[in-house]
């Protein structure tokens, strides 16, 4: 009993929101003693789960170069499609008087023609990923915005400038449209690069995750192990009982498995947890 109420003690400052199975099974370990093997089992799984991300990156750009999830033709569009945004609302007239902003509307929409001409330079005639495409056609449609508004105000001697803005990036999507049109196999290998990444880490991220589970149990003496996992069963039990909602943990998961998967799952990037 005194080591639940010592498990109990240690999780109250985290209730009722921010308590989480490996915090409890941390608990466990600190009430038999064990805290320091918790904590190094935790952020040796922490470590390996980051070096795991590092590896499948690493892989990605050595594969795919700049067309890699997450490359640089992304970020860039962003900007672009951030500055095809204001130069749409500037031209718009909604707030402010289109002749008054018509050097910064050119300027934006010069900008936002000059990030589709460098993703399309870039990609050299490949295939680029959905992400890309995506972002693409909103610098796209925010250009041909802009210069759709140009034209219905007669913005004077800068219109022709917006409609060469619009007239490139409407050029800069069709090409890369034509791109991923002519060579599906290299447009299926940028879309799935994540998917791919993520099938070709998680065996090592496995085999970490057993190795860490392995020395638990060498380090932990039988009684002491099981004892660990009725602390961290009763007391998951009880949050349950008090209508705290938490993540169920299966009773026959060993001492350590909880931290140990917790802080391996760190390795998947949270928009892809669904993809494993």
């Amino acid at each position: 009993m005194a080591q639940l109420a010592a498990v109990r003690a240690e999780i109250a400052p985290a209730l009722p929101r921010n308590v989480e199975p490996h915090i409890v099974e941390l608990a466990a370990f600190s009430a038999v003693g064990e805290r320091e093997l918790a904590l190094r089992v935790w952020h040796e799984a922490r470590e390996a789960a980051e070096e795991a991300r590092r590896a499948m990156r690493r892989r990605l750009r050595e594969r795919h170069g700049a067309r890699h999830p997450g490359g640089w033709p992304l970020t860039v569009l962003f900007v672009g499609a951030l500055c095809a945004a204001v130069a749409a609302a500037l031209a718009s007239g909604v707030r402010f008087d289109p002749e008054d902003t018509a050097t910064v509307t050119v300027v934006l929409a010069g900008v936002a023609a000059a990030t589709c001409v460098v993703v399309m330079v870039a990609a050299r005639g490949r295939a680029l990923n959905r992400a890309v495409i995506r972002i693409h056609g909103v610098v796209t449609v925010g250009l041909l915005a802009t210069a759709a508004f140009a034209m219905s105000r007669d913005s004077g001697p800068l219109t022709p400038a917006v409609l060469i803005a619009a007239f490139v990036g409407v050029v800069g999507f069709v090409i890369v449209l034509v791109a991923r049109a002519r060579n599906a196999a290299d447009t299926e290998a940028v879309d799935t690069a994540a998917n791919v990444g993520l099938a070709e880490t998680l065996p090592e991220v496995e085999a970490v995750s057993l190795r860490l589970r392995s020395e638990v149990s060498a380090a932990l003496p039988p009684e002491r192990a099981r004892r660990i996992v009725e602390l961290r069963t009763a007391t998951l039990e009880g949050l349950s009982a008090q209508g705290i909602l938490i993540e169920p943990v299966d009773s026959r998961t060993p001492a350590g498995g909880v931290i140990i998967d917790a802080m391996l799952a760190a390795w998947v990037p949270d928009v892809m947890n669904d993809e494993i």
